[in-house]
Parts: structure tokens; sequence; C-alpha cells
């Protein structure tokens, strides 16, 4: 039976919340015990173990790197040595403060990547990216490459734990929650905290989804759930104007989030950028005026500048 769950209904911002952290705790508790819980039977040979990058977000040329000249450095399990690793390491690089002009847990962060070796190929469960601090930010589970060689490894499943079968079944949904239903409003702003992988920045929300109604009420009867999408608008440094962005699924400039940023949204009055505040009075005042405003961009009758949004939607 496999263990990739699908969607099968709407569910809450809180229970979406709670997934995260079942997540975060599940891979915690696997990091620090699979060596004990894998099974080994036969002749296969079978090694799991832990690869470790210390990563950083370069603003300046939006590339996103290893710190480390020696790539991966590798460990079987996380107590004690791999924790005391990021604990030193980690302290040593929050003594150098004054090198950047925000505090170096905004910018720098560890990235962990359980793999497990079936026979002759090595497959990727799930990565964990943890602060500077030693907290867990996000787990990102890997079900594709794992799914996608079922076929040689029809028993797979018998040397996982069963805190990796349940982030590898969740994994899709914390990744692209499309049946989370928001508690925002047309025309919210919203505070999004990207770091370390991006700076805080405000987007508007625009509604549920970006289809029409009908093809909304027709995701209902095809998936048993309604799809949503949760577009939003929000300055777009590589566009040089207002875009248009998905809190369910892809997400903005180079921001590259593990996980649908749900956990790190909160609701604003105001924000500095004067574009932003008039699309959200425009769509409080008028919800439709997003699906004008997307038919123009979407047709290429908008130009990116400020200056052609203007007169459709400020």
């Amino acid at each position: 039976m496999s263990i990739f769950s699908n969607m099968t209904q709407n569910i809450s911002l809180e229970e979406y919340l709670r997934l995260l952290e079942q997540m975060k705790q599940a891979a915690f508790c696997d990091m620090d015990t699979f060596p004990e819980k894998e099974e080994c039977s036969g002749d296969e040979h079978i090694f799991s173990f832990l690869g470790v990058r210390f990563r950083y977000r370069d603003d300046e040329d939006c590339l996103y790197a290893d710190c480390s000249s020696m790539g991966y450095q590798l460990f079987t399990r996380l107590h004690p040595y791999l924790w005391k690793y990021l604990k030193e390491e980690s302290e040593s690089f929050l003594e150098d403060q004054n090198l950047f002009e925000e505090p170096m847990e905004d910018k720098f962060y560890w990235e962990i990547t359980k793999y497990i070796q079936l026979d002759d190929r090595i497959f990727g469960q799930y990565e964990v990216i943890f602060s500077l601090k030693q907290e867990i930010l996000s787990v990102r589970g890997y079900p594709y490459e794992i799914e996608g060689k079922k076929f040689r490894h029809p028993k797979y499943l018998k040397y996982f734990t069963e805190e990796q079968k349940f982030i590898l079944k969740y994994a899709r949904q914390a990744e692209t929650p499309l049946n989370v239903v928001l508690p925002y409003h047309t025309g919210d702003i919203l505070c999004i905290y990207a770091r370390p992988f991006g700076r805080p920045f405000y987007a508007v929300y625009c509604g549920e989804t970006m289809s029409d109604r009908d093809h909304f009420e027709w995701t209902k009867k095809e998936y048993g759930f309604y799809k949503r999408e949760h577009p939003c608008l929000y300055i777009s440094e590589d566009h040089k104007g207002l875009d248009l962005t998905n809190l369910a699924g892809w997400f903005t400039d180079y921001i590259p989030f593990p996980n649908a940023p749900l956990d790190r949204i909160r609701v604003v009055d105001t924000c500095e950028d004067q574009y932003l505040l008039k699309a959200s009075k425009r769509l409080k005042e008028n919800p439709a005026v997003f699906w004008k405003w997307r038919d123009l961009k979407w047709s290429g009758a908008i130009k990116k500048d400020h200056g052609e949004l203007e007169e459709y939607m400020i």
C-alpha cells in the first residue's frame, strides 16, 4: 500500500500548522533513531546517513550557496556528534555579527538531508532546515524520488521508519497546500517573514483562487474539495513592479521557501509601499478588480511597471 496520500478535504490554517509541527517532530526523532529502527535483511546493502551543509543568502546576486568548501559533511545520526557540530559551529558564526548589516541567524542556516542507500542506489528522503540557534525551521519530504523508483525496490517500505513514512505521506500537502482555507479577506495586507531565505516583505491578498468561479466549483466535484491557490499582489524586484504570486505553490523572486510560507504570515494594517496600499483599498472596495487586472496582465496588455498598472488597479 502506498504511503503517498492524496488530499481529500479542505482543512483550516490551524490544522495545516499543526501538521507542519508534527513533521518537524517526526524528523527530529527520526534523525536520532533511524540507525536502530531501519531494518536490514538478507544480503541487501542498507545504509542511511545525514548530509549537512551550511547555507547562506546572498542578496547581491541572488545566489544561494554552500559555505563549506568541503561540500556535504556526513553523519550517522543527530546526537551526539552532529548536534555538537551544529552547536559549536553556529556559536562560532554568531560571534561574527559585525560582518553583516543584519543578524547572522537571519541570513545563514543549516541544511540537513536524510539519505538511504538501497543496494546500489542512494535516495533522499527528506530535508530539514535548522537555524543557527538549532531551531527547526522547516521539513521538506522527497516522495517523488522514492515513488518514482518503486519498481527497483517493491518492498522498500519495510526499510522505512514510521517517522519517515509520516514525512513522505504529507510532503506534497506541506509544500503545495491547495486544500488549506486561509482566514484572510480580499485586500488584507500580509507581512511575510522570509528570513533566513529572504528579507521580510508585504503582499496584498486577492482571494481564494486565480480561476473563475465555475472552475472553482468544478474542483469540488473533481477532487472532493475546493482547490485554493490564494493569489496575492507583491512588489517584484525582478519585474520592477506589482506582480502576482500564489501562497499555495510557486512564490516570489529567488526566495526558496522549503514549503508554502503559511506559517510565516501575519495581517498588518499598513505597509510602506503606496502601490500596495492603493491596491489593498481598491480590492476591499471591489474584489472583482482583481479579475480585470489578472486578465489584462495575462493577456500582455499590462506592462511590468507601476505606470501601466495604475490605470487598472490603482
